[in-house]
């Protein structure tokens, strides 16, 4: 009798244990304080984007023809995110030859990374440029041209980049 009971529980204890083995841990999705992870994957990008809470301002977000989804939150956030290899040195030909916003100097230069100070008419601007593997797929974070950022400000959206998660199958916020 006690060896059946043995036999049992053994089996039991294999099946629990073989059970627990396959299952993928679940990624933390604690935001620090005053920012909140967006569940992007109706956009075909199965992220999670790491963006400010509503005590910053009113989320805007939109899908652009050409494949980016630009998500605002008031007037210090705004991102652009898409799928694709990036090309760090397209940006940096670009930076050079643009004759209104005029490059002063990088602050950042990485393999995946760029951060550079230009300038409209002597107003200093900042913008950041980032290259990021998630799982299998590769998306490039930047800030949407056209508002003027402060160093403050880029530094703030590049973390943020910085954070995106992959979103696992069958898990949605």
């Amino acid at each position: 009798m006690k060896s059946k009971l043995l036999i049992t529980l053994s089996l039991i204890a294999t099946v629990i244990f073989s059970g627990c083995g396959n299952k993928k841990e679940s990624q933390d999705l604690t935001p620090p304080q005053g920012m909140r992870y967006l569940d992007i994957s109706r956009t075909g990008m199965n992220l999670y984007v790491l963006t400010p809470d509503s005590t910053i301002g009113i989320l805007d977000t939109v899908m652009q023809s050409w494949g980016a989804y630009e998500i605002k939150v008031g007037k210090d956030f705004q991102i652009s995110v898409e799928e694709g290899d990036g090309d760090i040195e397209m940006i940096k030909s670009d930076n050079a030859n643009n004759d209104v916003n005029k490059w002063k100097q990088y602050l950042v230069q990485e393999p995946t990374t760029l951060v550079w100070e230009s300038a409209v008419a002597d107003m200093p601007e900042f913008h950041f440029y980032h290259i990021m593997k998630v799982g299998s797929r590769s998306y490039i974070v930047q800030d949407i041209k056209g508002e003027p950022f402060n160093q403050k400000a880029i530094e703030k959206m590049l973390e943020a980049a910085k954070q995106l998660k992959e979103i696992s199958k069958g898990e949605h916020s």
